[in-house]
């Protein structure tokens, strides 16, 4: 029979799974000298010009992502 500890490692194990599958789906941005949601100019290192825009950008993409595509 199978104990917490079984049940535990086997819970963590699928989690892990799970969320490691989430997070390959998510295309990783590259710095373009542009915000990635208003298209403004910024510093080569950055990707959004403030965090209205980078909040904006992560709802938007839920909300895609809820809708299937």
């Amino acid at each position: 029979m199978s104990d917490i500890a079984d049940r535990a490692d086997w819970r963590i194990a699928h989690e892990m799974t799970t969320a490691l599958a989430q997070v390959r789906r998510i295309p990783l941005l590259q710095a373009d000298h542009h915000c990635h949601f208003c298209q403004a100019p910024i510093a080569s290192a950055l990707l959004f010009c403030d965090v209205d825009c980078r909040d904006d950008y992560e709802r938007e993409q839920a909300a895609l992502r809820r809708a299937g595509r």
